[in-house]
């Protein structure tokens, strides 16, 4: 072990510069998309329907670019050839979707939804899988828990809703320029960063001894049961929350107020409160899922999606609404981290993008094409209380599931007494 890697996690450099990725990439996130709902509602007009054709055609679009993203990254390790691709996205934001997307949404509107998911695609749909698994590769290389350069993430993320909430309310048009600007900042953090003064001795750590990947090696996953228990539990529960979170809680709560610039600024403060408790979650949330397992920790995430979605569907206050909304922050938080976790005790370590993107991200995706669109219309014929009825229960079904087939981790504890007593031999 390096004398680098006996450092606290907050002396490396390393850690520094995969959290400003992470802080980046989630500020221009939050920007483009924690009011996406509204804005298709409110200021493009689509009904909810609409709504779900465009998301279903954005994760459709999205399945190829994840699993490009993931394979071509596991292959690349660190080489930032699709980070600096992803920063040209960034970067384009504000004049691609301003005097491209919008219009044709308005004019044009299935010429608008392709324009759509191939540009967010890239950018953000399959783009939020990529910047994480390569951080998750900086951590793992240098000894650094992901959860702890995730945070900045989700600290950008509160930081850049809570500003989009106030600039919604004067322009929408704001949040995408001021995406395009931390979109330059992104390009010259990957200026500065070079993954070629990482040592040959960590980045073994994750891609033994820079052995290459061959294609058989890529494919040999998909013939795993466990890969495809693990496909299953994330199609029936990630995927079906990110419906409820994304395309049907925003616009549903917003409706609970009269003036809609009240309802912004609202929903913004919530949103910014949300992901501030999702920081300090994903801060502490390695150390309680090195103590219970990935396993379990996969299980727990599964079961506040439930309630979530379940109490939305009963309660009647908008406090009790803004508390469902508040309780994101433990799902989110745990799942990212115990999913990194369980791949690591399950899989290749040289395939962890490859089964991140396509066994998570494709996965939930599946899930959000299969079902967007017919839940946007259950929505409009039923209302919001019996869709997040069924919705909620079809969740817990999946936890039940995963309680029974997902691999336990046993060999789990070993990895981290092994890493802790390499570590302290350093």
């Amino acid at each position: 072990m390096s004398n680098v890697d006996s450092k606290p996690f907050y002396k490396r450099p390393a850690y520094w510069f995969a959290s400003s990725y992470s802080f980046c990439y989630y500020a221009c996130a939050a920007f483009v998309f924690s009011f996406y709902a509204i804005w298709l509602s409110s200021e493009i007009g689509l009904s909810a329907e609409q709504t779900g054709i465009l998301y279903s055609s954005n994760f459709t679009f999205s399945l190829f670019f994840m699993s490009f993203y993931g394979i071509l990254q596991d292959k690349l390790v660190l080489k930032k050839h699709l980070v600096w691709f992803q920063s040209i996205i960034m970067t384009c934001c504000a004049p691609a979707i301003i005097y491209v997307y919008e219009p044709l949404l308005r004019e044009s509107f299935y010429v608008g939804v392709v324009f759509g998911s191939v540009y967010l695609g890239l950018g953000w749909v399959a783009g939020m899988g990529l910047v994480d698994s390569f951080c998750d590769k900086i951590s793992r290389a240098c000894s650094i828990e992901f959860g702890q350069v995730r945070t900045w993430g989700s600290l950008s993320y509160a930081a850049g809703t809570f500003i989009a909430g106030l600039l919604m309310s004067v322009d929408p048009h704001l949040n995408f320029y001021m995406a395009s600007a931390v979109g330059v900042l992104y390009m010259v953090l990957n200026i500065v960063f070079k993954p070629e003064n990482i040592s040959a001795e960590n980045m073994a750590k994750i891609a033994n001894n820079n052995q290459s990947l061959t294609f058989a090696e890529i494919i040999s996953v998909f013939k795993l049961v466990r890969f495809w228990i693990f496909v299953l539990y994330v199609l029936g529960t990630y995927s079906l929350y990110n419906i409820f979170d994304q395309q049907l809680f925003p616009v549903f709560f917003t409706h609970l107020f009269d003036e809609k610039s009240n309802a912004y600024q609202i929903y913004g403060y919530l949103n910014s409160a949300q992901v501030f408790l999702e920081a300090a979650v994903m801060f502490t949330v390695p150390f309680v899922a090195n103590k219970i397992g990935a396993k379990n920790a996969l299980i727990f995430a599964a079961f506040v999606s439930f309630l979530r979605i379940y109490l939305a569907s009963v309660v009647t206050s908008v406090e009790m609404f803004a508390v469902i909304k508040l309780m994101h922050c433990l799902e989110i938080s745990t799942v990212l981290v115990a999913v990194f976790k369980y791949i690591q005790c399950n899989f290749d370590k040289r395939l962890s993008a490859t089964v991140f993107l396509i066994g998570y991200q494709v996965a939930g995706s599946i899930g959000v094409i299969a079902f967007s669109s017919t839940v946007g219309s259950f929505y409009d014929s039923y209302g919001a209380g019996v869709t997040f009825h069924y919705l909620g229960l079809t969740v817990l079904a999946f936890m039940i599931f995963a309680v029974i087939f997902l691999k336990q981790d046993k060999s789990f504890k070993q990895i981290f007494k092994k890493d802790k007593l390499t570590a302290s031999a350093a």
